[in-house]
């Protein structure tokens, strides 16, 4: 029998992850049984997601970690979605899904890993990922329609890695993208705890100094020598990944972006109740010319469907855990 609040639920699913951690969800209570989840206009990325497929995706992800909450407590959440383009519209908040709490059986991924996941940007131990862990998300993955290939080749894996280097500091030159990620980047801890909302230095591996220099003053890392010190303290942080994923499958429309978000948090999760951490590359994928690259490197095939997730897997210490706003904030009163 179920016995939950949407607060309840809301409690867990805020540990959400979402790309730059922009946390774009609201959800207005229409009743016991009845909620509308919204995203929030002011939270878009029009620069580096201007379809809105990845933020749609992240919206996904926070569906279904609040239907595994809701099955823990006997219930289910139902979504219905809306269809509306997630896009600058001059309103504050864009309708996504209307989400139903019915009755539902309890669900093999405890919401304890919902909080226990986090995304891993340090170094890694340099152990592949074990065969069973891979077949596990890969059975995750068909079920909802999606296909995974995975390579532990240390010449594939050192050309995915050098060009996310290589595509990530590209990406960054290009004054509108920069400008837009600069705004959710934190440059202490007192900023990022004050916002509880974007990536802190601590979460990137990054001095705060650097992240600020880096995004007021970049043409100073043009400098040959700036620039090959920079590369190199990156590229630590790769040191030791052994596994490299590709995620491909249907992701052309609402539906599908949607689709893919609550597949991943079922894959991600697994990958967590196993003590195994992800890191996703998003510049290799909505970059053009690295999407091309990859698509070479990891042989894709296109009778598998749209690449849209390139990620490096692997175990490492315990990464910080990223600020998030708290439930009462979420609501739409």
């Amino acid at each position: 029998m179920r016995s939950t609040t949407w607060t309840d639920l809301l409690e867990t699913a805020r540990w959400t992850p979402s790309p730059h951690n922009i946390q774009p969800w609201r959800l207005e209570i229409r009743g016991a049984d009845v909620a509308e989840l919204a995203c929030e206009t002011e939270r878009l990325l029009p620069a580096t997601d201007p379809t809105g497929s990845f933020t749609a995706a992240g919206l996904g992800i926070f569906i279904e970690t609040l239907a595994i909450s809701a099955r823990s407590r006997g219930a289910d959440v139902l979504a219905e979605l809306h269809d509306e383009p997630l896009r600058m519209n001059g309103r504050a908040l864009i309708p996504f899904a209307r989400l139903r709490l019915v009755d539902g059986a309890p669900d093999e991924l405890e919401p304890q890993l919902i909080e226990q996941r986090r995304t891993s940007r340090l170094p890694y131990d340099g152990r592949e990922v074990a065969a069973e862990v891979l077949a596990a998300v890969t059975r995750i993955a068909s079920e909802w329609g999606h296909t995974t290939s995975f390579t532990s080749d240390p010449a594939v894996v050192a050309s995915v890695l050098d060009l996310n280097r290589q595509t990530l500091f590209y990406d960054l030159t290009d004054e509108e993208a920069r400008n837009e990620i600069g705004r959710w980047l934190r440059f202490g801890r007192r900023s990022a705890a004050a916002t509880r909302d974007g990536f802190s230095p601590q979460a990137l591996g990054f001095p705060g100094w650097l992240l600020y220099l880096f995004f007021h003053h970049h043409r100073a890392f043009e400098l040959p020598l700036v620039r090959s010190a920079v590369d190199r303290l990156y590229m630590r942080t790769m040191a030791g990944t052994r596994t490299i994923g590709l995620l491909q499958g249907p992701f052309e429309t609402s539906e599908d972006w949607m689709r893919a978000g609550r597949m991943l948090a079922r894959f991600w999760l697994t990958l967590t109740r196993h003590g195994v951490q992800l890191h996703p590359f998003g510049s290799i994928i909505t970059n053009r010319d690295a999407n091309r690259s990859m698509r070479r490197l990891l042989e894709h095939d296109l009778r598998y469907g749209t690449p849209w997730l390139v990620m490096r897997l692997g175990h490492s210490a315990e990464p910080p855990r990223s600020h998030r706003r708290s439930a009462d904030e979420l609501l739409v009163r």
